[in-house]
Parts: C-alpha cells; sequence; structure tokens
C-alpha cells in the first residue's frame, strides 16, 4: 500500500522543527515563536521559583539547541577573528566603516542558519539578557551560555593554530583587547555597558517583539538585528586611541583572548554587557511589552474572577 504523501510531509516537518526546540518567546524565529508562559497572581512564589530552576534540564530537544549554539558560536567566533585580522592588514582608514558592514551581514546570517534550530542566540549577552527578563528558561539559558562559552575556546584554539603565534599576537588574536597606558579602564568599562545597553534594547525591539515578526515576517528581524550592531560597532571603533571598539558578545572577547593567551582586562568584556542587560532587564520590568501586559491583565482578572463567584457560592 502507497504510503500517504501528506502524512510524510507533516512527520518531516516535525522532525525539522522538534517540539520546543524554538518556540520559546526568546527565539529570534519570529514564525515559529509562541509565548507559553502562564501568568496567575494566585500562584505561589516557591512553586514559580522551583518550575523556573527545575523546568528542562531533561528536555532532550534542549540540550540539541545548545549544541548548535555550540556549534555556531565556534565557527561565528572563528569566522569574527579571520574576518577582523584581514582588516586589521589593511591598515585603512575605513576600518570602521568594514567591521560594521561585516558584522551586519555576519550576525544576520547566523540568526537565519541558526534561529530554526536553537533561536539563533550565539552571544550569551542576548542569552542572559533573555533569561533575565523571562524569555528564555533557566535551563536553556545556562545550557546555552556554556556551549557558546566552550565553542568561543575551541574558536580561539582554532586562531591560534591558523595563524601561529606571531601573526596572532601581531593582529590581537582578533581584537578585545584595551591599552591601559591610552584608555582608562573605567572608560572601556562604560563604553561597553552602555553601547551592550543599547544593542539588547534594539535586538528586543526589532528582534523579539512579536509585532516586528507580524509587521514584516521572519526575514526582517535578524536582518534588523544584524543592523543595529553593525550600526554600535561602527560607532565605537576608533573612538579612542587603544581602544578596539565595544564587543558586545563576551564569547567572542574570550576567544580572542584564548587565542593570543593574553586574559588581562577580560572582566571589561563580561561586566559591562552583565550591567548593560541588568539595565534592559530594568527597562522590560517597568514597562513590559504589550503582549506580556495583557496577559497579566488578564490572569489577574481571571483571579478576581474565581474570587467573585466564590463568594457567591
Amino acid at each position: 500500500m502507497p504510503a500517504n504523501p501528506e502524512l510524510n510531509m507533516e512527520q518531516r516537518q516535525q522532525q525539522l522543527v522538534p517540539a520546543q526546540a524554538t518556540t520559546f518567546p526568546g527565539s529570534f524565529a519570529s514564525d515559529l515563536r509562541h509565548d507559553h508562559r502562564k501568568y496567575a497572581k494566585s500562584r505561589a512564589w516557591s512553586s514559580v521559583l522551583h518550575s523556573y530552576f527545575t523546568d528542562g534540564w531533561q528536555d532532550i530537544s534542549i540540550w540539541k539547541s545548545a549544541f548548535i549554539e555550540f556549534v555556531g558560536s565556534t565557527a561565528m567566533c572563528y569566522l569574527s577573528g579571520m574576518i577582523h585580522t584581514t582588516i586589521g592588514s589593511f591598515d585603512s582608514k575605513a576600518g570602521a566603516a568594514y567591521a560594521g558592514v561585516t558584522n551586519l551581514i555576519l550576525i544576520s546570517l547566523f540568526i537565519f542558519a541558526m534561529a530554526p534550530s536553537s533561536g539563533g542566540h550565539v552571544n550569551p549577552l542576548i542569552t542572559f539578557t533573555t533569561v533575565t527578563t523571562g524569555l528564555t528558561g533557566f535551563s536553556r539559558g545556562v545550557l546555552y551560555m556554556i556551549a557558546q562559552t566552550i565553542g568561543a575556546a575551541l574558536a580561539g584554539g582554532l586562531i591560534r593554530g591558523s595563524f601561529g603565534r606571531d601573526l596572532t599576537k601581531l593582529y590581537q588574536g582578533g581584537g578585545c583587547q584595551v591599552d591601559t597606558s591610552l584608555i582608562d579602564n573605567g572608560q572601556a568599562f562604560l563604553i561597553e555597558a552602555v553601547l551592550s545597553f543599547v544593542l539588547v534594547f534594539l535586538a528586543f525591539g526589532v528582534g523579539l517583539d512579536p509585532r516586528c515578526g507580524a509587521m514584516f515576517g521572519p526575514v526582517v528581524g535578524p536582518l534588523l538585528v544584524g543592523a543595529s550592531l553593525g550600526l554600535v560597532s561602527f560607532s565605537s571603533i576608533g573612538l579612542a586611541a587603544g581602544y578596539p571598539g565595544a564587543s558586545m558578545n563576551p564569547a567572542r572577547c574570550f576567544s580572542f583572548s584564548v587565542a593570543r593567551r593574553d586574559f588581562h582586562d577580560q572582566w571589561i568584556w563580561w561586566v559591562g554587557p552583565l550591567a548593560g542587560a541588568l539595565v534592559q532587564t530594568a527597562v522590560y520590568h517597568i514597562a513590559p511589552p504589550y503582549h506580556r501586559q495583557l496577559a497579566l491583565e488578564r490572569a489577574s482578572s481571571r483571579s478576581e474572577g474565581l474570587q467573585t463567584s466564590g463568594g457567591k457560592v
């Protein structure tokens, strides 16, 4: 008896998009994303916290998505190091423009490639911010950030193996090295923190807001996130002598530090984005996006309705 072609197609689609793989609210795959979170004021905080920290660890699809983040971070950090080394070899005053354009293309392509299978974060800054805003579950966030950091370390080793010791040191392993004799650590930290906030603020607006996906479809969001990174990175490159420009990706800078085997001032590239992420988290919770606020209002209305009906009985 011949197989049902419609059934086979449906099965293929289910295999291509595994359950819960990219349907979480923090995914850049806007056409697959759904908000399954439950809002209920009557739920005890202890129950909420228990679910937040324990759910998802046994979900194989999350582990597979984390593996994709590992592979993607390895490829992205290696390619980024190659690109910035090439730009540095030009010795051109247009280096900032080159970096801005290449960052636009680079991050857009990686989001397109990874969003259907992992959500396309490829950056601990994005993952951490979506965790603290409640768009990404705790287990997924932890696994993603570990995978991204390990992938970045592997890319750093590959960069050093590809360039050798002398060339790697000449081009600083790809970037993210501050000359403290020319610029203060505090200045570098402040620039990194502010521009990290600007990046996640834009990424949330153009990439994670469901209105953007509904209006422009699944294609425009990743391009706008890439454009945001390109513009923000362009604004800081060449800003001051001894400062390579904002990274806004801790894993990427960790990769370059592994390549040159120098972790001096590494804290700037981690604490700066962390500070920017916390500011965005505060903004998000003080003025929640319309869809989250609506869900909270509906939950409140249901709770009040149940209390009223209970009183009548």
